[in-house]
């Protein structure tokens, strides 16, 4: 059996991590300054979310507690961008980063 599928490790996930942070504050500043291309922003920090998830889901089981995504994370998921424009979308998607964070936790190996 081809290990790498069912382990993860701090270097697959953290440039996802790090592109987040990097973005976060950006997002931020423009949802405050009510600047329309906020959601432009908000759709790469999207993208990269989903990307991380594609790396993580050979990791996880299927039920709930395995699964390598957060509680309710596909109707959260879609909220986020039903509500792209709204600042709350990014307070969801960073609880949802937050979140998948701990949960990797649990499975990454050095």
């Amino acid at each position: 059996m081809d290990n790498s599928k069912t382990t993860l490790t701090k270097d697959q996930v953290m440039l996802y991590f790090d592109k987040w942070e990097s973005l976060k504050p950006e997002i931020q500043q423009r949802y405050d300054q009510k600047q329309s291309d906020a959601s432009e922003s908000m759709a790469i920090a999207i993208a990269n979310y989903e990307e991380l998830l594609e790396v993580c889901a050979p990791v996880g089981g299927s039920d709930r507690r395995t699964k390598m995504e957060p509680l309710n994370g596909e109707e959260r998921l879609q909220f986020i961008k039903d509500k792209v424009v709204s600042p709350f979308a990014l307070i969801q998607l960073n609880l949802l980063y937050t979140e998948l964070k701990k949960k990797i936790a649990r499975f990454i190996t050095n």
